[in-house]
């Protein structure tokens, strides 16, 4: 079932969410959109889990504004979208971009609402600062 999540003034996040169960929250690549995993949501809805696809701001059926895709930003959309949906103990997929936003969100927000982590291909960039440089 889709829905919006509203984020912030003007921005929404389309999400699906499919089955019951453990929640499973994944995040797509760049330039794709929560559609790229819908053979997983087919396969582990009919196991028992509740699979939530999310269309990060700018792609698919999310709104996309003029500014605002920071990873702090996504990271912040994907804990509204959490705390919209009550999850807890859910686990985290990221793939490539999406495994930079996961990785991202769980040192912003200390994992709120994630039990398991799953990075695929991710794209995680250096957060932290390294003398030097």
């Amino acid at each position: 079932m889709g829905q919006y999540v509203q984020v912030e003034d003007n921005v929404k996040i389309y999400i699906e969410d499919i089955g019951q169960g453990v929640p499973v929250i994944f995040l797509h690549g760049w330039p794709a959109n929560h559609l790229m995993f819908e053979y997983q949501y087919t396969l582990l809805a009919s196991h028992g889990y509740r699979c939530i696809g999310m269309d990060i701001r700018g792609f698919g059926k999310s709104d996309a504004p003029w500014e605002s895709y920071s990873y702090d930003r996504m990271a912040d959309d994907l804990r509204a979208v959490i705390d919209e949906l009550q999850l807890e103990n859910a686990a985290l997929v990221g793939f490539s971009m999406g495994g930079a936003i996961a990785s991202r969100y769980m040192s912003r927000h200390n994992g709120h609402g994630i039990k398991r982590l799953l990075l695929a291909g991710a794209a995680t960039p250096v957060f932290t600062r390294r003398p030097g440089i």
